[in-house]
């Protein structure tokens, strides 16, 4: 845990004769090395303070130095940390525990957390930290390190540093909410990996149709990804989906998944355009689409069939759900809390995220409505 100490430095200076700025030194811990001091030169405190102006100074500044020395105190996280703790823990076992936590996720999000837990103890390894230290030892310097070391050392691809650095953000503030941890740096004025630039890609109704019309030998693959893009389903539950998900009520056929993801319930009637993808219906435990996998090769598939069919895009098999949103968003107008219902997120904000910068027809009209054409 970290102690911070506070020296007063006389200023050397002749125009600054007699008086002094203050200086924090941080020990994080035996094992770990110390940042070094927090000098503020600029920040004086006269010793003997005989004129108002003198004075008013002093004010100021002892306010100033306050302030600061609260910020460092979040920032390191001292040993008060014992004080709103209620289970003592480990880096290492806070994240194993995470990995158990999720065992009821799809099997993605249960490797991705077995891979966060390999991640963190490499760069634990590589910069001589102990990955079994207290929790609390976790500061906003061990999470700015860690952002560079992915970055600029390891040096991963497009979003990975992203998607770990979040990772393990949510990972401390499960901690938090256990009271395995006192501070948590995630809530702090921290600064993320960046995210690439690529662009999201996703089909217009056009494109959908060329590529429906288009012959294509592999026809499950085909009749899988137009399901999808009329559907908004994960790759993942399409692939796993059997008859029983599909149920026939009142005549119409229901789409009725849980979803591996974020397990969450998808439920409402399939429109008639849908039913010409789906193969014969067989038995409630039988897979829709049998022995189904969106691999490398198939993917290649998928790709040579679109560009065969004069669409020029990169596509892969989630660009499906993209589509979907953005038929919803962008050409129907239909509302974001509905959106969010139909993909399947756990709550509206997720689809916000994703999705958002989608729905503009509503804002055209609102500024339409606002001040004419």
């Amino acid at each position: 845990m970290a102690t911070l100490h506070f020296d007063e430095i006389e200023s050397k200076s002749k125009n600054k004769k007699g008086q002094w700025y203050p200086r924090w030194r941080i020990y994080l811990g035996q094992g770990i090395k110390s940042p070094k001091p927090h000098t503020y030169p600029s920040i004086l405190i006269w010793k003997r303070a005989d004129t108002e102006a003198k004075k008013k100074q002093n004010k100021k500044n002892k306010n100033l130095i306050v302030e600061i020395g609260k910020e460092l105190d979040l920032k390191y996280a001292r040993a008060t940390y014992k004080d709103g703790v209620t289970e003592s823990a480990t880096l290492k076992e806070h994240l194993g525990k995470m990995i158990d936590l999720k065992r009821e996720k799809s099997l993605a999000t249960i490797n991705s957390h077995k891979q966060l837990y390999k991640v963190l103890e490499t760069f634990c390894s590589d910069l001589g930290l102990n990955f079994n230290m207290d929790l609390n030892r976790v500061n906003i310097e061990f999470v700015d390190r860690f952002r560079v070391w992915m970055v600029d050392v390891v040096k991963y691809k497009g979003d990975t540093s992203y998607k770990y650095f979040s990772m393990f953000g949510s990972a401390l503030k499960k901690a938090k909410q256990y009271g395995r941890l006192y501070s948590n740096p995630f809530e702090l004025d921290i600064s993320y990996p960046k995210r690439s630039n690529n662009k999201m890609v996703y089909l217009t109704g056009d494109e959908v149709q060329k590529m429906k019309y288009t012959p294509f030998k592999y026809e499950q693959i085909k009749n899988a990804f137009l399901f999808m893009c009329h559907t908004g389903i994960r790759q993942g539950d399409c692939c796993e989906m059997i008859w029983e998900d599909l149920p026939i009520i009142d005549g119409q056929i229901k789409i009725n998944v849980k979803t591996q993801k974020g397990k969450t319930d998808i439920y409402f009637k399939l429109p008639k355009v849908v039913m010409e993808f789906l193969p014969k219906r067989m038995s409630d435990a039988d897979k829709v689409f049998p022995n189904l996998r969106f691999d490398d090769d198939n993917n290649n598939r998928l790709r040579m069939w679109a560009y065969k069919s004069g669409v020029k895009k990169h596509i892969t098999p989630h660009t499906a759900r993209h589509s979907f949103a953005f038929w919803m968003l962008s050409e129907n107008n239909t509302p974001l809390y509905t959106v969010s219902k139909l993909l399947g997120h756990t709550t509206s904000r997720t689809t916000e995220e994703h999705y958002g910068h989608l729905s503009t027809v509503s804002l055209d009209k609102a500024m339409t409505k606002a001040f004419g054409n």
